[in-house]
């Protein structure tokens, strides 16, 4: 069990960031995740169906 553990923490770790990526690209990316996710619930809340 305890070997389980230790890979979980492994695989879950957070690894330092490159220096060689785009920031920018980054960034972008977020904020089209947060506008997708955001639009996803806009269509929820207001019941609006965009397939047949």
């Amino acid at each position: 069990m305890a070997k389980y553990i230790e890979r979980l923490k492994e695989k879950v770790k957070i690894k330092k960031f490159d220096s060689n990526q785009p920031i920018g690209a980054w960034i972008f990316v977020v904020i089209l995740n947060i506008v997708g996710f955001a639009g996803y619930f806009y269509l929820k809340v207001n019941n609006i169906q965009l397939g047949s």
